[in-house]
């Protein structure tokens, strides 16, 4: 028997995540699939303070993918967490193919589709790049 593919969840600590992981926690529990929670951000290709703002992102992102394994203590359900340096939306597509991912899972502020163009909100971005399913909850 193969192990069962991850839901891959992007997850930066806003409302929007929250919302993301809760519902990859809950489908993930139900499908006994593992959660891949993945906190992505494109690194500046500058140094001085630019160089700065990589290291507080990269601060940010341990302890925001420290949040996910408290947020999924007794769930049941395994749990990765991952820090890419991508854009987000380049770096959930890329982890959700290297990991054969069965779906992706994305929180959303709802944000109209006319600023996702203008703006390109990573929701949008997936729905339209992904080869995979990607499912966008809605942060309440």
């Amino acid at each position: 028997m193969t192990d069962p593919r991850p839901i891959v969840v992007g997850y930066d600590g806003r409302a929007g995540s929250h919302a993301a992981l809760d519902e990859a926690l809950r489908l993930a529990e139900d499908l006994g699939a593992p959660v891949v929670a993945v906190f992505s951000f494109e690194p500046t290709r500058l140094g001085g303070e630019a160089r700065d703002l990589d290291d507080a992102v990269t601060e940010r992102a341990r302890v925001v993918l420290e949040e996910v394994t408290g947020r999924a203590a007794g769930t049941g359900v395994a749990v990765e967490t991952v820090h890419r340096q991508q854009s987000p939306s380049e770096g959930l597509l890329a982890e959700a193919e290297d990991r054969h991912a069965q779906m992706l899972v994305v929180g959303s502020t709802g944000e109209g589709p006319l600023r996702g163009i203008l703006v390109g909100s990573t929701p949008y971005k997936l729905l339209h790049l992904s080869t995979r399913p990607v499912l966008v909850v809605r942060a309440v």
